[in-house]
């Protein structure tokens, strides 16, 4: 059997996944773009006037998702603050604090962005980049502006790691994987 040859789209689907099962545990809504950028290097070994060997070298990936959606829940999981609510149906209103100290350096949590694609034989896949553990920054919002809204951009570091989504132990430590299926 050879190899399969898949293209990708845009980011369909990203979620922050529950570390055990591999199941999704909070959803980003509404992804309207999405990145993974590795952090890498690399250094040319000299000698005798020429480049005898290079050494490459990464550190981790960034991994940001913009939305049109802020979801207090997913905001709550990646900063550990409580939402609050007054409870009032109708008239109810939800608090959430934002950018304070406490919800800072919060544990480290596997990441899927799934994006739709096709074998070349034309055959509809799903394209899963799994991450295994990110570290959450700060949220970001970009406007209100007219016509496009609010949008919240999401951004991680995903890191190397010993054990994958599901806490299974690695033979060679990863960032990740590349997961092509049938179209889920």
């Amino acid at each position: 059997m050879t190899a399969p040859i898949i293209e990708a789209f845009s980011i369909s689907h990203a979620a922050i996944l529950n570390g055990t099962t591999g199941a999704d545990q909070a959803d980003i809504y509404g992804v309207r773009e999405g990145t993974v950028e590795i952090d890498s290097d690399s250094y040319s070994n000299t000698g005798d006037d020429s480049i005898l060997s290079v050494w490459n070298w990464f550190n981790l990936a960034t991994v940001t998702v913009t939305s049109g959606f802020l979801s207090y829940s997913m905001m709550s999981l990646i900063t550990g603050a409580t939402i609050t609510s007054s409870g009032g149906v109708g008239s109810d209103f939800w608090n959430h604090p934002l950018w304070n100290q406490s919800s800072l350096n919060q544990p480290t949590r596997p990441v899927l962005l799934r994006c739709p694609s096709k074998d070349s034989a034309g055959n509809p896949r799903s394209l899963d980049i799994v991450l295994y553990k990110c570290q959450f920054q700060p949220i970001r919002f970009d406007g209100p502006s007219y016509k496009n809204g609010l949008s919240v951009s999401w951004t991680a570091q995903a890191l190397m790691s010993t054990v994958d989504e599901k806490q299974t132990t690695l033979t060679d430590p990863a960032i990740g994987r590349l997961v092509s299926r049938p179209r889920v």
